[in-house]
């Protein structure tokens, strides 16, 4: 018999989320039913209740969002190699991407389906909480920094890269895409430049940043620019609009790539010319062989083993339960700093 299951609904913009039972649906052949443990909020799933159609018009309602989910695996598909039942994972579940856009696919479900090629193994070591806080946002930074349509940066390796010699600019250092991107890059052997208030420098230099800077200052851009003198610069990933200014005015001024991949939103003067930029869009990122699905495959699970990798920013867990994730919305609108909010069920 199917377990019983139960999803917090979004049905229609401006709508509280609706929790009550739904279908337990069986993976195909290459996905996995996930026992959800605990799920993290991540800013666009508030701010699709408050807009409704005006953002991401393509998902059906009534919709089950959710894009952060650790759990452990309870049914395999017929053709997934990688993981057995009881394994503890986590995963990027595509209920609210174009080629998912289904309820079954969504994170704030008991039951959750997910796609093999964006679900990474994760050590006993690891809690639940912690895990939750990477998969969007890992995916996010590993999108902009490898494809090779953003940076398309030499891939990260477990144990870390030989030093290449080039740098990185990644503004945000301690903003969740920021702590992936500069873990990311570092592993694979590029110096990183971030950005960060004066309170998160540690943080971001223990990520693995060669130079963190107040992006307070006025003259943060002239200060990173010093710093990276006679390096050669490899591109920029930016998290605002402030990161896209403060990078094109780096690039512009320092010898390499003069590319900004952009994990938005888009500046609303534009981007900077001469510099080639573009939003971080994860339009292939359905192939079950595409640069991300090998980032999860072959270095995401050793790097975590190994303790390379940490999942960041730190997990704030406001609640228990699906009848918490309304009440998570309402935090994570409000503004976290180098903290993600976290529901467990």
């Amino acid at each position: 018999m199917a377990p019983t299951n139960r999803a917090a609904f979004l049905t229609a913009a401006k709508a509280p989320l609706e929790v009550k039972e739904a279908p337990y649906t069986p993976p195909g052949p290459r996905e996995l039913v996930v026992k959800t443990r605990a799920v993290a909020i991540n800013l666009v799933d508030p701010y699709k209740q408050l807009l409704g159609d005006a953002l991401l018009p393509y998902i059906k309602w009534p919709c089950v969002q959710g894009e952060d989910v650790a759990g452990d695996v309870l049914e395999v598909g017929s053709d997934v190699t990688r993981f057995k039942v009881g394994d503890r994972v986590i995963s990027y579940p595509a209920g609210t991407l174009p080629f998912g856009n289904r309820p079954a696919e969504g994170g704030y479900q008991l039951y959750t389906v997910v796609r093999e090629h964006l679900t990474a193994k994760i050590p006993e070591s690891l809690t639940y909480e912690r895990g939750s806080v990477l998969p969007l946002c890992f995916t996010t930074a590993a999108y902009g920094l490898f494809h090779k349509d953003f940076l398309g940066l030499d891939l990260p390796t477990c144990p870390t890269a030989r030093p290449k010699g080039e740098a990185v600019v990644i503004t945000s250092g301690a903003s969740s895409v920021g702590a992936n991107a500069v873990q990311l890059a570092a592993a694979a052997g590029y110096e990183v430049y971030s950005t960060a208030s004066p309170k998160n420098f540690d943080l971001v230099g223990r990520l693995g940043a060669s130079g963190v800077f107040d992006y307070h200052e006025d003259d943060v851009a002239d200060k990173i620019i010093a710093a990276l003198k006679g390096k050669k610069v490899a591109g920029a990933l930016t998290i605002n609009p402030g990161g896209v200014a403060i990078s094109g005015k780096v690039l512009d001024n320092t010898d390499g790539v003069k590319s900004i991949a952009d994990a938005g939103p888009p500046p609303p003067e534009g981007y900077p010319k001469g510099i080639k930029s573009r939003f971080i869009d994860l339009l292939d990122l359905s192939e079950p062989d595409s640069v991300i699905a090998e980032i999860f495959r072959n270095f995401l699970p050793q790097a975590l083993a190994a303790g390379q990798f940490v999942p960041e920013p730190e997990p704030w867990v406001v609640g228990q339960g699906l009848e918490s994730i309304q009440g998570a919305y309402d935090i994570r609108l409000k503004g976290v700093s180098a903290q993600k909010v976290v529901v467990t069920l």
